[in-house]
């Protein structure tokens, strides 16, 4: 489910991210993007727990502590998002300013846990570490939608490498028996 999660997630946070470019978003007359934003958000959540799923017994206290403030942090966006979409504007703020900066903190300590753990390749702790700082920046420096194109394209990137390693591993063990 991992791999899935962190694919299907990186998809519709590219989806948000072009479909405002394009203007689309412009174009909807309710509130759905904030509902593709919620679900994106879940699968990112549920490709989380397929890397720590992966790799808990080996990147000790900073990755458990990565992970959790990462996941707390996506439990605040989803609330904040919820809520709003409920009518109630008052707990934006759960989604910004801490859920960004929790997802900051927790998806640098997680990256950095993960290059220092080994289970997977040094790229992909450097692709989790530098995903929430890059994004974050895009979309301060040039405009909003900048950001969820490049979260998602980094997570389709992860996901994708996971299932192809997955789908190697699987291979190999085949042609062994």
């Amino acid at each position: 489910m991992g791999t899935i999660g962190l694919m299907l997630g990186g998809m519709i946070w590219a989806v948000l991210g072009l479909s405002a470019v394009l203007g689309y978003l412009q174009a909807i007359p309710g509130r759905e993007d904030i509902v593709l934003f919620v679900v994106a958000m879940l699968l990112t959540a549920a490709g989380l727990v397929g890397f720590h799923t992966l790799q808990k017994d080996s990147y000790g206290w900073l990755g458990r502590t990565g992970f959790y403030v990462a996941l707390a942090a996506i439990a605040a966006h989803v609330l904040g998002a919820v809520l709003y979409l409920a009518g109630n504007p008052a707990f934006q703020w759960l989604s910004s300013p801490v859920g960004a900066l929790g997802m900051l903190i927790g998806f640098v300590l997680y990256g950095i846990a993960t290059l220092r753990a080994r289970v997977l390749p040094r790229w992909y702790g450097l692709l989790l570490a530098i995903s929430m700082p890059v994004s974050l920046g895009l979309g301060r420096f040039l405009a909003v939608y900048w950001s969820s194109l490049s979260f998602g394209l980094f997570f389709l990137v992860l996901g994708y490498a996971l299932w192809s390693r997955r789908s190697a591993v699987a291979e190999g063990a085949s042609r062994v028996s």
